[in-house]
């Protein structure tokens, strides 16, 4: 059986619980620290949303998924980074003519109007509603960074780059912990750190889009994952290799 968050370029795809797919590799800079850079199909009544999912090589997933029976409803696409970094939005957008969301102040800034592709706002879009999530303005990592949020089986949380896991080789060693992403890759940590410690929904599990996720863990444990988001210090390169 393969094993999720790998930090591996080599794509994969695993099925974390019936209706949550992850569809992993690791961009070359995560490559570096073993992080893995994660996006996801969230399934529901023969539906998919992507989450992410902006990368070419990514797609032979995306269709296996499709000819499995779930047709793709939208793409959510996290913050800014997603759009400049990815390669992928044309050819989703055509082969299954589905809406691209992205939060407006994202989508005004450079990296995103560079693809020149239009978006729509994610908050309150009834796609989103329909696979039982909502989308949670959450800036600091980006001006326009957005959370997917669903209170089903405990609380589903999808960070985007809000939070980052443990590297391969952390997680290997039995460090469990969330973290802000490096502070070279934020626009406001402080701002960041400030959203972390407002956050107050329950979670049970707890996907981000670098590093290891957590999957129906208890409160006590998230409670003791999820502290060093609200630590003082920002994030550096060197936290993914302690």
């Amino acid at each position: 059986m393969s094993k999720p968050f790998r930090g591996m370029s080599q794509p994969q795809m695993t099925h974390l619980r019936p209706d949550i797919v992850l569809i992993e590799h690791s961009d070359p800079g995560a490559e570096d620290v073993h992080l893995s850079t994660n996006t996801y199909a969230l399934l529901n009544a023969g539906r998919m949303l992507l989450v992410d999912t902006n990368v070419s090589l990514l797609l032979p997933f995306v269709r296996q998924l499709s000819d499995d029976g779930f047709s793709p409803a939208a793409l959510v696409i996290t913050h800014r980074h997603v759009v400049a970094l990815g390669d992928a939005l044309s050819d989703l957008k055509t082969e299954f003519k589905i809406p691209l969301l992205l939060h407006p102040i994202d989508a005004k800034h450079k990296q995103a109007v560079a693809a020149g592709i239009p978006f729509e706002n994610p908050i309150g879009h009834e796609v989103l509603s329909e696979f039982g999530f909502e989308a949670l303005l959450f800036p600091g990592q980006t001006a326009g960074s957005i959370m997917l949020y669903s209170i089903k089986n405990g609380g589903i949380l999808l960070t985007g780059d809000s939070a980052s896991g443990t590297s391969a080789d952390q997680a290997k060693a039995g460090l469990e912990h969330l973290i802000r992403p490096p502070i070279d890759t934020s626009v406001d940590d402080a701002e960041l750190r400030r959203r972390w410690l407002a956050f107050d929904r329950p979670v049970a599990t707890v996907l981000p889009f670098h590093g290891t996720g957590y999957i129906d863990r208890s409160a006590a444990d998230l409670a003791s994952i999820m502290q060093s988001l609200v630590r003082s210090e920002p994030t550096n390169w060197d936290s993914f290799q302690d």
